[in-house]
């Protein structure tokens, strides 16, 4: 129920957002006579459908792999009485509700907000649904294809870190590109409105064949309240459709011939073992192996690689913060500082939730030893709270030394900076101690549960708290809302006060709780 609360709360907010935005945009478009509206929505929407279908293929490539050739079920599926094909269309179908996920919660509230704000609701919710549905399966299609013919050329361990690498290089490409395109323009009036008035008076050109192209048209279309858009939208999600059920139809001999050669790991026999460096201590060991089992995941390397260009394009725009007037450089300071700690949360969402999940059937093994599981909670968090406070640090750190803020600032960012980069990691370790999945195919889908994201949620919200407790500004401006002045003992004390129960409180009650939990059952 709590993450249920976490995901709807997420939605309210992406959905007041949006509509906040649009009546926003209305007020500018009506002194911008000469931009058309239509054609701006089109293009805007042509490059949000071409995000999901590049970052759906990545996705469902990667994913793919794992339900199709490195699923412990498929042992046990494969010789029931049906078709292979049949269960090859199974596992295509749990990687695209894998990989669309995070697509769907970003698109069905701008759905709705865009069908409330249309002439013709229902109309515009199924001219913008059919193509989305469209794009996904496009997207899907393309990525089981892939899959299938990279593991028929390489080992599906060796495939999965390809294509890990391969997502991780597409998303960096795609950041850096972002980058290229000086987005910090748009806060320039005049650059802004030039770019707006290129993207709204122009018409479009012919989609041709570009999916994308075709989706955005369709949606437009049906969001003007024109019925015309519904058949090409029709037309895209009958496309869709056709080639996501013709892969596994085309493929599945493939797959069998793939997987009677390289069996799921479940049925490798196990490597002989090899004697390690000598153990010194109980600790030692501890925190040797749980980085060993986090290094040994094939997708960390890329997905490290995904992070690291997140925060080098972080460190890459901080010449371009300002740094003449004071009270810009304080409201500034505090939202790096918060940014610093946004992007932690995100390393500890794929690094420190899924740990305990990952342990899978070994958890069973753990139990067995004379080893509480708090001494195991503290040595997951050891092992990536220095990292996370270390990156907390060094953005902060690398922001401050450019603004200069007042001193006292300074001070505050780096200690907010320090106990977010160490709570964190312990708010998700223990969350994810409480809700494990230890049946998951990969880390990705346990980050994504109601758990993680009740998780992403709450280290948001501390996030956002840092950065009233960096900025005197903020801090103004907040206590004009409140009718009280804030001052900085008044956010400083909760915001540590909080940070210390964030990460005491849940792994106390995930060790309570894998201490007493029946394992066997699950």
């Amino acid at each position: 129920m709590v993450g249920l609360l976490g995901l709807l709360a997420f939605t309210g907010l992406e959905m007041a957002g949006l509509e906040a935005a649009l009546r926003a945009s209305r007020a500018a478009l009506t002194e911008l006579p000469e931009i058309r509206p239509a054609f701006l929505l089109e293009r805007l929407l042509a490059g949000a459908f071409a995000a999901t279908l590049i970052l759906g293929f990545l996705g469902s490539l990667t994913t793919a792999i794992s339900t199709l050739f490195l699923s412990e079920e498929l042992v046990a599926l494969s010789v029931l009485p049906f078709p292979h094909r049949r269960l090859v269309l199974r596992q295509a179908f749990l990687t695209l509700a894998l990989a669309s996920a995070p697509a769907l919660l970003l698109a069905m509230p701008a759905l709705l907000v865009a069908a409330g704000a249309s002439r013709r609701p229902l109309l515009a919710f199924a001219a913008g649904v059919a193509p989305l549905a469209g794009v996904i399966l496009l997207a899907g299609a393309g990525g089981v294809a892939a899959a299938l013919l990279l593991v028929r050329l390489v080992p599906p361990r060796r495939a999965r870190l390809l294509a890990a690498f391969l997502s991780a290089t597409g998303l960096a490409v795609a950041l850096l590109g972002f980058r290229a395109a000086r987005p910090e323009r748009l806060f320039d009036p005049v650059e802004a409105l030039s770019v707006v008035t290129r993207l709204g008076v122009a018409r479009p050109s012919a989609p041709g064949l570009d999916p994308a192209a075709w989706a955005a048209r369709a949606a437009t279309r049906g969001l003007l309240g024109d019925a015309g858009g519904l058949m090409p939208g029709a037309v895209l999600l009958l496309a869709g459709l056709a080639a996501f059920f013709l892969v596994p139809a085309a493929l599945w001999r493939l797959h069998l011939h793939v997987f009677r050669e390289a069996p799921p790991a479940s049925t490798t026999h196990a490597s002989r073992a090899r004697h390690g460096p000598e153990a010194r201590s109980l600790d030692g060991v501890l925190l040797r192996s749980e980085l060993t089992s986090l290094l040994r995941d094939a997708s960390t390397p890329a997905q490290l690689g995904s992070l690291a260009a997140v925060f080098l394009l972080d460190l890459m725009n901080v010449r371009f913060l300002p740094g003449t007037d004071a009270s810009a450089r304080d409201l500034v300071a505090g939202l790096q500082t918060g940014l610093s700690l946004f992007l932690v949360s995100a390393l500890s969402l794929r690094f420190a939730y899924p740990s305990v999940s990952s342990d899978g059937r070994a958890a069973l093994v753990l139990r067995t030893l004379p080893l509480r599981p708090r001494r195991q909670l503290l040595a997951r968090w050891a092992v990536r709270a220095l990292p996370a406070a270390g990156v907390a640090l060094a953005l902060t750190g690398a922001s401050l030394l450019v603004l200069r803020p007042a001193k006292e600032t300074a001070a505050v960012a780096l200690i907010a900076a320090l106990a977010g980069g160490l709570a964190l990691p312990a708010l998700h370790i223990g969350l994810g101690a409480l809700f494990p999945r230890y049946d998951a195919p990969n880390a990705v889908t346990v980050a994504l549960s109601a758990g993680g994201l009740f998780a992403l949620v709450f280290s948001t919200g501390l996030s956002l708290f840092s950065t009233l407790v960096v900025s005197e500004e903020l801090r103004t401006l907040a206590g004009s809302f409140l009718g009280r002045p804030l001052r900085l003992e008044f956010t400083l004390a909760p915001f540590l006060a909080l940070a210390a129960v964030a990460a005491f409180v849940p792994l106390a009650l995930a060790a309570r709780a894998l201490e007493r939990n029946d394992l066997s059952a699950g």
